[in-house]
């Protein structure tokens, strides 16, 4: 199956599936509400120093109870043992690193792999390199892709997974079918509007068969990209939207993929066989916002990167005989073009647990206290509970048996990776 031959049938069959979802949560089916689903809080934390990491982008539990955790921000992967007390750095971007991390962050790179080991995307070689349930570094291997590598690593587009028979499931993003906008130029200086597609597929990458194969699309961000030219330069910015819109999606530990419908907060199943089925809307916190509330989020936003670009250096001379290149410019969409209400979804806040659980985070939720709280759905489509996280962390991995793994950050250049278990 390929994106060419098989993007509008998967189109038309998803927007059948939400009206079909609509109208049986029209139809007799009891909502579900929100008074109705317990909020659980977590029992003893266990914590690490904090002058290790600085930004934890995901963690991978060991057998042995040792965590292997990826700080993109500091570029290194490090290895704590069970009580987080001891670490050891197995790469490092430094000579000295046993193994190389790369010249740049990686914020989905670490990837569980099947039999308890895992793979970390090496993105200047263009290659995994495998570790083993012990943290060890064991081998190379080459996807069936290397230009996708950057979309498996990077967080915004959802985690990359593996499913039971050894295949990556993973999501990148279209392109227009007219790419001719970065060839042409406009020597009158007329900006150049370019609209992305509003859909992007997941993809499934078969090692052993040497394929990727495309068998679900989502909604994504339709991102918003102005080109300026002249005889001399041309420049691209991309318009920031501070409330994009898109699906978001996990893979199930039996393969199952799970997409959260950003529209109406309901969940699709796409099974192993390829059968996809949809479950009632959940309750969510909507919070519509207002002509002023749009206008005054850009208006913040203008008004931040103004700051930060007084804060920057003066741009260096030009040489003799060389066109003068402009600063890019900070551009955001038009305060009309965002949702009349807050996306239901976070971007990139989707994850599911070991037990086959999802856990998502809502962008809006009256329930939460000081800490950021987490719907955990079911299977059944329907939240089966809410998890309570304290203040200033985040939800970066799992462990065996409602354990959780947390992102604690205590400063701008501190973090700590912290373990708890949900408390019922």
């Amino acid at each position: 199956m390929t994106i060419n031959h098989k993007t509008n049938e998967m189109l038309r069959a998803m927007r059948t599936l939400s009206v079909v979802a609509t109208v049986c949560a029209m139809s007799g089916v009891q909502a579900q509400t929100s008074a109705q689903i317990p909020i659980r809080q977590l029992g003893r934390v266990v914590s690490s120093d904090s002058t290790i990491l600085r930004g934890i982008a995901s963690v991978r539990q060991l057998p042995n109870g040792g965590v292997i955790v990826n700080d993109a921000t500091k570029r290194q992967l490090v290895l704590f043992d069970s009580s987080l007390s001891k670490h050891s750095v197995i790469a490092d971007t430094s000579t000295n690193s046993p193994n190389s991390y790369g010249l740049r962050s990686s914020m989905g790179g670490l990837v569980p792999y099947v039999a308890d080991s895992s793979v970390f995307v090496d993105g200047e070689s263009g290659a995994f390199l495998v570790i083993d349930p012990q943290g060890r570094f064991t081998r190379v291997m080459a996807p069936t892709r290397a230009s996708d590598l950057f979309y498996v690593s990077s967080g915004m587009f959802g985690l990359a997974t593996f499913d039971p028979k050894g295949r990556m499931v993973y999501r990148t993003q279209r392109r227009p079918a007219n790419q001719d906008y970065f060839s042409t130029r406009d020597a009158t200086g007329r900006p150049r509007v370019i609209l992305m597609p509003d859909s992007a597929p997941i993809l499934r990458m078969d090692f052993d068969k040497r394929t990727v194969d495309t068998i679900a699309l989502i909604k994504s961000p339709v991102e918003k990209m102005v080109i300026v030219s002249s005889q001399n330069s041309m420049m691209s910015y991309n318009a920031l939207n501070p409330l994009p819109v898109s699906d978001e999606w996990a893979l199930l530990p039996d393969g199952t993929i799970a997409i959260v419908r950003s529209q109406d907060y309901h969940m699709d199943w796409l099974s192993p066989d390829g059968k996809l089925t949809s479950s009632p809307k959940m309750p969510f916190d909507w919070r519509r916002l207002t002509v002023e509330d749009k206008q005054a989020m850009i208006d913040s936003l203008k008004k931040e990167n103004a700051e930060r670009e007084a804060k920057l250096p003066p741009p260096p001379p030009t040489p003799p005989g060389m066109p003068s290149m402009p600063r890019r410019q900070f551009m955001t969409v038009e305060p009309n073009e965002l949702p009349d209400y807050y996306p239901a979804v976070r971007q990139g806040q989707v994850r599911a647990d070991p037990e086959g659980f999802v856990w998502i985070l809502p962008a809006t939720s009256a329930g939460a206290k000081e800490g950021l709280l987490y719907d955990v759905v079911g299977r059944s489509g329907e939240i089966v509970e809410r998890v309570q996280l304290p203040k200033g962390r985040t939800l970066v991995g799992f462990g065996p048996r409602r354990t959780i793994y947390m992102h604690h950050v205590r400063s701008p250049t501190s973090s700590a990776i912290e373990r708890a278990e949900v408390v019922r």
